[in-house]
């Protein structure tokens, strides 16, 4: 079995429950609207074809369910040369821009000029890798150039998508997750159900767990971690959160604290990993500042997604100082999504932040029903999709009323055109520009007749363009996959405008 597959493989047969993503159904006049927009004119009769196939195929329970097998099949029988490229030529074609960036600036130079992209280099942790420290390196190197074909062309605003297990060491992510929950948790066992705690009662509690502190060392952590100001003594939950950190990117320094020590439990090993993720961090992040390149910070499994935060919530604080540069993701099908809304509005409001957040439903749902399930916890994900809905229209809602009160860029990454027009309706009410705060996405391949309206509406709407080496695209492919069937299993829509499309061609039209 490739590598890749591993991870997916155990959830494959794993049923989610969630009802058919979109039920909406056309009048006469908007499929009149959306055919005059021949929104697949620009694809070759091939390609027209490789997409009706496969979004017929993609249509099967057991084709999406069976699908790693599939591809451990296909690579057996073929080997790996003739399966990537069948793969490229197939699925790959339908989802993804190609295998490197030459392949997406070529699609870029015949990109619809109202339309900006979102550049995603589709590489995150598998396991197997020889060389972990030359993968995550080389992916570093891949985001700067990525970074760099944005600034190509400024006016279009193009951003770039990264996800942080491909940038740093699988173990560590998992300690520092655990890190930061561990953090958490030390302020309600400190606080005893009360709304603030005491450097006191903070002093106290790590001396009875055998850290004591001298004066420069607490001094450290008042001024350096809490950024207190002589005279306050009082933390309440916000700032616990925000301030302390299990390990610090930017004011390395504080790492050094016997607090922060005791809190991540981290050996020089780990440290040095850390310092490893922190250049190539920058490497690609320094160019994104001086070009002013948004950069996305995408959501992954629960069991990395605090530390991930952890770090989404250093480089706003160290990117975003005069502008939203840094976006981190909230995936909606999560029942602690809520309270990270809440959090996260609480934390902007009270310390003057610039933020930006990316709103998903959601790609992993499968895989964390599956690990819940195995480790005998309680599922993490909504009741359905009725409560996943009734999840992300609040959030947005609570978002978009956010923008008035600080700095805050909402970006709405959804195919659910029920959603969009929620949205839609939120921002006139609230007399939100259609060039404002808010912005539309979309994943390549996947309803582009809603990118499209949105383009035509004159809405800020970007395009999710992925790219990358087969291998390391084939979780990416299953997840469209889940995806794409909840699309296609509720709307013939965009196989209609496909098909409306070859008559064109063949003058039946």
């Amino acid at each position: 079995m490739i590598p890749s597959c591993q991870k997916f493989v155990s959830s494959s047969k794993v049923i989610y429950n969630f009802a058919v993503a979109n039920q909406t159904r056309y009048s006469s006049s908007q499929l009149q609207y959306y055919q005059s927009l021949r929104i697949h004119k620009d694809k070759s009769v091939p390609s027209i074809l490789n997409n009706l196939l496969i979004n017929h195929m993609l249509k099967y329970d057991w084709v999406v369910d069976q699908g790693p097998k599939l591809f451990d099949l296909l690579y057996a029988i073929c080997g790996t040369r003739l399966a990537n490229f069948l793969v490229n030529h197939t699925i790959g074609k339908v989802f993804t821009a190609g295998e490197n960036l030459e392949s997406v600036e070529r699609y870029l130079s015949s990109s619809n000029n109202k339309i900006s992209y979102i550049i995603d280099y589709c590489s995150e942790a598998v396991e197997g890798i020889d060389d972990c420290e030359k993968f995550y390196d080389e992916n570093s190197s891949i985001f700067r150039q990525t970074v760099l074909e944005c600034a190509k062309k400024p006016e279009k605003k193009n951003m770039i998508a990264i996800k942080v297990s491909s940038l740093i060491d699988m173990n560590l992510l998992k300690q520092i997750n655990k890190a930061r929950l561990n953090i958490f948790e030390m302020f309600y066992k400190i606080g005893q159900g009360k709304s603030t705690i005491t450097l006191e009662q903070v002093f106290s509690h790590l001396k009875e767990q055998g850290i004591n502190m001298n004066e420069n060392e607490q001094k450290q952590f008042i001024k350096g971690v809490l950024k207190f100001n002589k005279g306050e003594t009082e933390i309440d939950e916000i700032t616990w959160r925000y301030r302390v950190q299990p390990i610090f990117m930017f004011e390395t320094e504080l790492n050094n604290n016997p607090a922060i020590k005791y809190m991540n439990n981290l050996n020089e090993k780990h440290l040095f990993l850390f310092e490893q993720f922190i250049e190539r961090v920058k490497y690609f992040m320094d160019p994104a500042l001086q070009n002013k390149v948004c950069v996305m910070v995408d959501a992954e499994q629960t069991y990395l997604q605090w530390a991930i935060d952890s770090f989404s919530e250093q480089m706003e604080a160290y990117y975003n100082q005069n502008q939203t540069l840094v976006y981190n993701t909230f995936q909606n099908y999560l029942k602690q999504t809520k309270d990270r809304v809440d959090f996260e509005l609480a934390k902007a409001n009270k310390f003057k932040l610039n933020i930006g957040i990316k709103m998903v439903r959601g790609a992993y749902m499968v895989e964390e029903s599956k690990l819940a399930s195995d480790q005998g916890k309680e599922n993490p994900i909504n009741d359905g999709y009725e409560a996943t809905t009734a999840m992300i229209e609040r959030n947005l809602e609570q978002l978009i009323l956010n923008i008035r009160k600080s700095p805050t860029k909402v970006f709405v990454a959804s195919h659910n055109e029920k959603t969009v027009e929620f949205v839609k309706e939120l921002m006139h009410r609230h007399s939100i520009p259609n060039q404002g705060d808010v912005l539309f996405a979309q994943l390549y391949g996947l309803s582009d007749h809603v990118t499209y309206q949105l383009a035509s509406e004159g809405y800020r709407i970007y395009k999710y363009v992925p790219f990358g080496k087969t291998e390391i695209m084939i979780p990416y492919l299953m997840r469209r996959a889940q995806e794409t069937k909840k699309v296609l299993q509720s709307s013939t829509l965009q196989t209609l405008l496909l098909i409306d499309e070859l008559k064109y061609r063949f003058y039946l039209k």
